[in-house]
């Protein structure tokens, strides 16, 4: 690959511009993040992390946030394994104190489990009532899917499945209860557990602690967004007794009076209802419930499944219709004219009213976010008290390539199979390099959907198969050499990758406006005196957000900037920087760069700037993309060592690059002198000795001399030959500014 100097060759406009989507110098100041030396950061951590034990020390104060310290390290920094260490060392102290230690995964709760016994902590990783047991002889629990089925009903697990006291002293079981393996690794006295972050969420805990420590990102599931049939919100209860008419005509009333509202584009809140009235409402709703199932541990699943049936729908309309209540209310107290927090929507000629809110916090205990990515904007939100924020940014052990003309947006990937062909050569590139030097093994990331496309464009069929299937086939199987992985949270805290020599990048995630606007309203909605800076979407209903001129982190200091869409409103831009830029910095820190002990390769193909990521060379599409005679010879040197260079040679040892003979001869023909320094430049000067250049005759009938590349290695080429082609005729091999095609 050809690494250009920016500074000399991005071509300008009169205005001075880049003439298209790619860098341009900048007068702003070049951004440079104030890293910390690895000499200095266990160290650093080490302080930060006891000093928010001391911060989070009992008070004996009554408050109604969660205490909460962050630490934003660097991914690889070890914080996680340090929190473990000096958990284990004030163990030694005698300590009394019980930790849950939340990680995205329970296969991350399992390694950090196992990590921390061998610190000596009395240390367990709780599976969830869905997880597989150890033993692979089902789920862990027997009743696992009612159960989550009663969750989103909110109803105690505990008591309806398990076990329930009653009045007189009696206990009513799960026919499963004795033998049951989730409710057993409850029974021994762990002070130290460690489980995936959904519990944060769960109506019903199953464990008890003095402090939680949350390893990487969790905000997500404190977001609620539901949507709210029209039509079922104005249609009559089904529920409400009879002596109830009059409460149920005016229910229905101010139900249509709020929807008549928002189809007029006009606020609900210009209606003549008090906050009371609303909460009345609310209330009034919850009335025409139908009862809670009566749930008891000793039922069949049949019977309970039965039970759970007629509740679900039910109360699925009644608490989404009380949140849109709620929501008014809590608009009207604040004295507001409009509601942020409810929005009208029309999805196949149906209109719903979009309720956005936050979840209550249900743990109230400390807690210390180990989260190099932590906004502490979002988690305030939330209700966090957050007392103190630590920061160990490590400089990356990394040559960082980064493609500067060319979002690769997830559509154009996903329709364009050619550019995903172009993405394959630059893949099989770098596995070829890596093979050559490290031999540690390539890691490509993308989109969910794209990786499948890469991985259906290879032949692999997923008929039949479910999503998480499909998954775990794509993260176990290579393909063109390399490994492969998708932004979110599989890319949170995996040390699965570490080894890795190189991370190439294809595109990046980008949440449409709409999503990114919903969790700000979720989030920050209805604050009084701050609303917020929503775009407003054009005649055909599309929102596009304004370009922002963004500056490169450049390693060499100069000031380089492109264009890039970022939402107007700082509070949107922030969750769109945790959804875009900040999940590409976590995918390409897979490798643990910071403690690598040689320089990696990075390749970003978007030209989004990466906070924390300098930027050793921007590069143009052109320039990255190899030239079709390169890929042809990187296929046949991966696929048998070995490609002859006559178009029956290249279109026998590359046909993804050269479909037929004719193609091959083709391209040939145009060109010859280019095409003979093609060969013994760019693709010598990076195999070097390692590349062999013959010409040779194979012994069946009608063959022609032909020339020949084979990737050696030191070994002897005649025989490389043959045993990619067969007996030959005729071979010799040839200096390098002597090849000829």
């Amino acid at each position: 690959m050809t690494i250009t100097d920016t500074k000399r060759s991005i071509s300008r406009d009169v205005a001075g511009r880049f003439t298209g989507q790619g860098a341009f110098d900048s007068d702003a100041p070049a951004p440079a993040t104030n890293f910390t030396s690895l000499e200095d950061a266990d160290l650093d951590l080490r302080e930060a992390l006891e000093a928010a034990d001391e911060i989070l020390a009992p008070s004996g104060q009554d408050n109604t946030k969660v205490p909460t310290v962050v630490c934003r390290a660097s991914p690889g920094a070890g914080k996680s394994r340090l929190a473990r260490l000096l958990l284990a060392e004030k163990e030694k102290r005698g300590t009394d104190q019980h930790v849950s230690f939340h990680l995205p995964t329970l296969a991350l709760a399992e390694e950090a489990a196992l990590d921390a016994r061998a610190l000596g902590l009395d240390a367990q990783a709780i599976r969830g009532r869905s997880a597989p047991h150890p033993d692979g002889r089902g789920r862990m629990c027997a009743r696992a899917e009612l159960v989550e089925r009663a969750n989103r009903l909110g109803l105690s697990a505990q008591q309806s499945f398990c076990r329930r006291e009653e009045n007189d002293g009696t206990a009513k079981l799960c026919p499963h209860f004795e033998e049951c393996a989730y409710l057993t690794q409850f029974n021994n006295m762990t002070k130290y557990r460690f489980l995936a972050t959904s519990y944060l969420s769960l109506p019903d805990p199953a464990e008890k602690c003095d402090l939680r420590i949350v390893d990487e990102t969790f905000w997500q599931q404190f977001l609620s967004i539901q949507d709210v049939s029209a039509a079922a919100f104005t249609n009559p209860r089904a529920r409400f007794h009879a002596a109830m008419v009059r409460q149920h005509a005016s229910l229905l009333d101010a139900a249509r009076q709020v929807v008549a509202a928002l189809m007029d584009n006009a606020s609900p809140l210009s209606l003549p209802f008090s906050s009371e009235d609303y909460l009345r409402l609310r209330d009034l709703e919850w009335m025409g419930k139908a009862p809670c199932p009566d749930l008891s541990p000793e039922q069949n699943e049949a019977y309970q499944a039965k039970l759970l049936g007629k509740a679900e729908q039910n109360h699925r309309h009644v608490s989404r219709f009380a949140a849109l209540w709620g929501t008014l209310a809590d608009a009207k107290a604040a004295g507001l004219c409009t509601t942020e927090r409810l929005k009208l929507i029309v999805e196949d000629d149906a209109f719903f009213i979009r309720v956005l809110r936050r979840k209550p916090l249900r743990h109230k205990e400390p807690m210390l976010v180990l989260d190099a990515d932590a906004d502490v904007g979002i988690l305030s939100a939330l209700e966090y008290d957050i007392r103190k924020v630590h920061d160990v940014m490590l400089r990356p052990n990394a040559l960082v390539t980064q493609l500067h003309d060319r979002r690769m947006t997830n559509g154009s990937l996903l329709k364009n199979s050619g550019l995903r062909e172009s993405w394959r050569r630059i893949i099989a590139r770098e596995v070829l390099n890596d093979r050559l030097d490290k031999n540690a093994g390539v890691l490509v990331g993308a989109t969910r959907k794209v990786v499948r496309a890469f991985f259906e464009d290879a032949g692999h069929c997923f008929d039949g198969m479910s999503e998480t299937e499909v998954s775990r086939f794509m993260l176990d199987t290579k393909l063109h050499g390399a490994q492969w992985l998708w932004f979110g949270g599989r890319a949170l805290g995996s040390n699965r990758y570490q080894n890795c020599s190189t991370v190439i990048v294809i595109g990046r995630e980008e949440l449409p406006v709409s999503a990114l606007e919903d969790q700000a309203r979720a989030l920050w909605g209805d604050t009084p005196g701050n609303r917020l800076n929503l775009l407003t979407p054009d005649s055909i209903g599309q929102s596009r957000m304004p370009e922002e001129s963004v500056p490169y982190e450049m390693t060499d200091g100069t000031s380089k900037a492109v264009l890039v869409p970022c939402h107007p409103d700082q509070r949107v831009r922030r969750l769109q920087l945790q959804s875009r830029e900040l999940s590409t910095h976590q995918l390409i820190e897979r490798l643990r760069l910071a403690r690598a002990k040689y320089t990696k390769k990075v390749i970003i193909g978007c030209n989004i700037p990466i906070p924390g990521i300098p930027v050793d060379r921007l590069v143009s599409w052109q320039e990255l993309e190899p030239n079709r005679l390169d890929a042809a010879i990187t296929d046949g040197l991966l696929t048998r060592g070995a490609i002859r260079m006559s178009p029956q040679g290249l279109a026998d040892g590359a046909p993804r690059v050269f479909s037929s003979v004719e193609a091959a001869r083709t391209f040939l023909k145009r060109g010859k002198t280019s095409l003979d320094i093609c060969v013994q430049t760019s693709f010598a000067t990076r195999f070097k000795s390692r590349v062999s250049f013959a010409r040779l005759k194979r012994a069946a009938k009608y063959a022609k001399p032909e020339p020949a590349i084979l990737l050696t290695n030191g070994a002897n080429p005649q025989a490389l030959a043959e045993t990619a082609w067969g007996n030959l005729s005729r071979f010799e091999t040839v200096a390098q500014s002597e090849f000829r095609l």
